[in-house]
């Protein structure tokens, strides 16, 4: 018993390990376009998530810029939408006292109804600053 418990310790290791190596989901050529369009910034996504469907990437990259909403401010968040039939997005960017950088957060409305479902995050720069790194 006591070898077991003495074990444990490196078995958790090891699986956290293994966790930490995994590979994130990447973010959709489509879905970095299509806000670095709407936003004029360069998009560095740092957080994708698996709600992004292939139907998704297809309506994106078919809408033109035109076709999301003016830009509407609320205190220190910015936010442009889309609708599509019942399905709408919205593209939210904060900027945190804190932070040098202003963050996007892409969400998916599949119904009027629904909860948001987040499809990307990340951090907007100048592009200058993209072209230089």
């Amino acid at each position: 018993m006591n070898r077991i418990l003495n074990m444990l310790p490196l078995l958790l290791i090891g699986v956290s390990a293994a966790a930490q190596t995994t590979t994130p989901p990447t973010t959709p050529s489509a879905v970095v376009t299509t806000i670095e369009d709407i936003t004029g910034k360069h998009f560095q996504p740092d957080t994708a998530f698996a709600a992004l469907s292939e139907e998704d990437q297809t309506l994106l990259a078919k809408e033109p810029v035109a076709n999301w909403g003016l830009a509407q401010e609320s205190n220190n968040m910015t936010y442009y939408n889309l609708v599509i039939g019942t399905r709408s997005y919205q593209l939210l960017i904060t900027r945190l006292p804190k932070s040098s950088f202003p963050t996007a957060t892409l969400l998916r409305f599949t119904t009027p109804k629904s909860k948001p479902e987040p499809i990307a995050r990340g951090a907007l720069k100048p592009k200058e600053d993209a072209k230089t790194k």
